[in-house]
């Protein structure tokens, strides 16, 4: 595919269809927009991306030439770092500006910052408060110390208050990258393919990292208050262990700003746990239609809770458990200023441009980097509870 692409692009040069000298940046370029996609196609998962496009190109069809240009030249440096006249990205805006990636990318990662957004390694943003900082100093984390309802407010009588509390400690964000080079002999072997398989793995592996930094901010947040409320110390979610469950969250307190123990009155929502208990799960909360054909009582726990079954659970819990209450801010996941959307893609060009031939003083390869910056803290641990497994 390279050495095909340089042949295009010397005739495109050849013939003026893009600037004098370009043809290699250009080859470059596209390489680049290839591995980019791959790798967004394994973070987002490929249909996630090809719907992008569907809509970008749906959008692309009610501009004018010169809106798309402007848009795609403006939108190019916020998604794919261009510092540098080597950068391979930039190349691409400067010489291919009809590309539908910057665009695709900019609706890709829009949408990935939707509630109902769920990514294909795991959908721990549906129940995470995420927020971005501006660096990498100690974050004060905050958790809001009255809960419940709105207070009734009798005529010509204050409003009641709800008060903040500074959580104890704090925690930083915290750099995660990795790098694949596009060297001289896979451009010579033509091994593109190689090159985006590598980067579409490098999606899958963010993707992972996401989920295994905020697990284990979890685990680190709920070990100390580590219960079991299984009648032998474990198992799986069973409806009399989530009628135990809802009990404990129920009787919890807080202090209010005059010192006074009040009920948090929360409930439990929501249970996360790894595949390996999907059985358990669909025995605990679908037993309704087997107890009422055998004449016993049927489940009143059935859609009381909700689960999310998380792929990688296992890598950081084992078998344990957590459940919580979606109406407590109990969990936060801090990224960096940029990448609340998902990690970003770097570009390394060779230092001589006619490297095919003649190589740079380095080595003949060009590279792209994928870096992600974020961190997690359990900010409220009222909020959730961790529970052995079996």
């Amino acid at each position: 595919m390279s050495k095909t692409l340089l042949l295009k692009m010397q005739l495109a040069e050849a013939k003026g269809e893009i600037p004098t000298g370009t043809a290699q940046a250009a080859t470059d370029a596209v390489i680049v927009e290839a591995g980019t996609r791959a790798f967004y196609q394994g973070y987002h998962g490929a249909q996630n991306v090809a719907d992008a496009y569907t809509a970008v190109r749906a959008e692309r069809a009610t501009l004018s030439d010169a809106q798309v240009e402007a848009q795609v030249e403006s939108l190019a440096d916020e998604f794919i770092d261009s510092i540098g006249p080597l950068m391979a990205a930039q190349r691409l805006t400067d010489t291919h500006t009809t590309s539908d990636l910057p665009l695709a990318l900019a609706n890709l990662r829009q949408r990935t910052l939707l509630p109902a957004y769920q990514g294909p390694i795991s959908n721990w943003r549906s129940f995470a408060r995420v927020i971005t900082v501006p660096d990498f100093k100690t974050i004060r984390t905050m958790r809001l110390s009255e809960m419940g309802e709105l207070a009734l407010r009798p005529e010509k009588e204050d409003v009641q208050y709800a008060t903040f509390s500074e959580a104890e400690g704090g925690y930083r964000v915290a750099n995660y990258e990795k790098a694949l080079s596009y060297t001289w002999e896979m451009s010579q072997n033509d091994e593109v393919g190689v090159f985006t398989r590598g980067l579409e793995s490098l999606g899958r592996g963010a993707g992972r990292t996401e989920a295994i930094v905020v697990f284990k901010a979890i685990l680190d947040g709920l070990s100390s208050g580590k219960i079991t409320v299984a009648g032998d110390g474990s198992g799986a979610p069973t409806i009399d262990t989530i009628k135990k469950l809802r009990a404990k969250f129920a009787a919890r307190t807080f202090k209010d700003g005059d010192g006074n123990d009040l009920e948090y009155g929360v409930d439990i929502t929501d249970i996360i746990f790894g595949t390996a208990n999907r059985d358990a799960f669909n025995l605990a909360n679908t037993q309704e239609y087997e107890d009422a054909r055998s004449g016993r009582t049927p489940n009143i726990l059935r859609g009381a809770f909700t689960l999310h079954l998380e792929r990688l659970w296992s890598r950081v819990f084992g078998q344990d458990y957590v459940a919580f209450d979606r109406m407590v801010d109990w969990l936060e996941v801090a990224f960096l200023e940029g990448f609340a959307g998902g990690p970003l893609t770097y570009t390394e060009m060779p230092t001589t441009r006619e490297y095919q031939d003649q190589g740079s003083f380095r080595n003949h390869s060009f590279a792209m980097k994928v870096g992600h910056v974020l961190g997690a803290r359990v900010v409220d641990s009222n909020g959730a509870v961790l529970v052995q497994g079996s």
